[in-house]
């Protein structure tokens, strides 16, 4: 038969469509399409993070700076499938399109490296809510799945410590944990929503947090290293100063010698607590356990054991003056008190152990940005954008007058970044 070929904005509509509806972390984040980033520009966009206040006692005035934090996010992600025609030329209409397997199979590729992509932005958490994990929190099991309720509900709980608005809450967890968590939950008395719900491998919300199972939840293998201690006292920073990183450097000592730090392990510093900024009417209080740190960029120690290690969330003091005032250190502070010189670092998880995170987070947690492609000076081509999550496609074709290929392509670009670790949590990880 001769081939038909559809209009090219309804190629580019039903892979954005197939793509979308095969997304989960694309979903769950918040998405949007910038026009105006081009190579230009450098591929990079600029997104705010909120201020915060410490609010006054009493009548009198409290003046406090607008200090606004930002994350530059890089769109550099380029991911893109294509088809021969061959594939194709049994299509006759749109609806024909939406059912043919091949596309179904190039709109699942896309969705699948779009929500690796964004998953691995989850090791950038810096809390691990591990309450209700028989290993406790500094002895966790790597490989321990997620297995009931209540490890889900640690996610809440260490959301809510964290100050984090209970609006618009996901979590993803592995198949694996969706078996036990459904097999625990659907029985003869579950509700007809939930069952269905269950059966398509989503938990229903559990304390504010709707959760998703997708294969895409990122595993790293934690490093060499060995625990080890401070290697200097007065390493708190001023929020000022890291406002647009959120992370600092912190020197550590006795890791072992070309001890290995990827990123995403999480340790914790002895007598360094979390701290609640708005506790005690906005005075803050120390929480109860010891503040997680995740390292952001790999490290490797020197030869004594020595390291530099990029971390998050950074050391900022509460009442701290920063060389203007206390309020905005306090209003960010993230620990009760900087840590003393010796003071004892404990690595999470076993050395060299394979670690699969899963997660909640806020929405806005994670920031995804696409952008459109330059329009091709050959062949046919079209752009769809999806308002919902911000994700572009093109669609490109032309033939090959040496082999006579007709090929139909897709292409889109996109960036991430995790702009605030405090607005989610792994859940168990370890």
């Amino acid at each position: 038969m001769s081939n038909v070929f559809l209009n090219a904005t309804e190629y580019a509509n039903a892979m954005l469509l197939l793509a979308k509806n095969q997304m989960v972390m694309g979903r769950l984040v918040d998405g949007k399409f910038k026009d105006q980033v081009t190579d230009e520009n450098g591929l990079i966009i600029n997104v705010k993070r909120p201020p915060r206040f410490v609010a006054g006692q009493g009548a009198a005035l409290q003046a406090q700076d607008i200090v606004t934090g930002s994350v530059n996010i890089a769109v550099n992600q380029y991911t893109n499938v294509h088809l021969q025609v061959g594939d194709l030329e049994s299509v006759q209409s749109f609806n024909a399109l939406m059912r043919n397997s091949s596309m179904r199979s190039a709109a699942q590729t896309i969705a699948s490296q779009i929500d690796s992509f964004l998953a691995g932005q989850t090791l950038g958490f810096n809390g691990v809510a591990t309450s209700g994990f028989s290993a406790g929190l500094n002895s966790p099991n790597p490989v321990k799945p997620v297995s009931t309720v209540q490890m889900l509900k640690s996610a809440h709980t260490r959301l809510t410590e964290n100050g984090v608005p209970m609006i618009d809450v996901a979590g993803v967890i592995a198949p694996v944990d969706n078996e036990l968590i459904t097999g625990a939950m659907l029985t003869n008395f579950t509700p007809d929503d939930n069952r269905s719900a269950l059966e398509r491998g989503r938990v229903p919300i559990v304390d504010s947090v709707d959760w998703y199972e997708t294969q895409q939840t990122p595993s790293y293998t934690t490093g060499t290293r060995g625990n080890g201690t401070i290697n200097g006292a007065n390493q708190n920073v001023n929020y000022r100063n890291v406002k647009s990183t959120m992370t600092q450097v912190l020197n550590v000592a006795g890791i072992g010698a070309a001890a290995t730090v990827p990123a995403g392990e999480v340790f914790t510093i002895a007598g360094v607590f979390a701290w609640d900024w708005r506790a005690n009417g906005g005075a803050g209080a120390a929480l109860p356990y010891l503040q997680q740190f995740t390292v952001v960029s790999p490290a490797v120690a020197d030869g004594t054991g020595a390291a530099a290690l990029t971390i998050s969330p950074p050391i900022i003091v509460q009442g701290t003056n920063d060389g203007t005032s206390a309020l905005v250190n306090t209003a960010f502070s993230t620990v009760n008190a900087a840590p003393a010189n010796a003071a004892a670092v404990t690595f999470l998880g076993a050395a060299s152990s394979n670690v699969r995170v899963r997660s909640a987070f806020v929405k806005s947690a994670i920031q995804m940005v696409s952008a459109r492609l330059q329009t091709p000076f050959t062949g046919v081509a079209s752009f769809a954008t999806d308002p919902e999550t911000g994700i572009s496609i093109r669609y490109w074709r032309g033939s090959d007058i040496n082999t006579g290929n007709h090929i139909h392509r897709w292409d889109t670009i996109y960036g991430a970044s995790n702009v605030d670790g405090f607005m989610g949590t792994r859940v168990c990880g370890f």
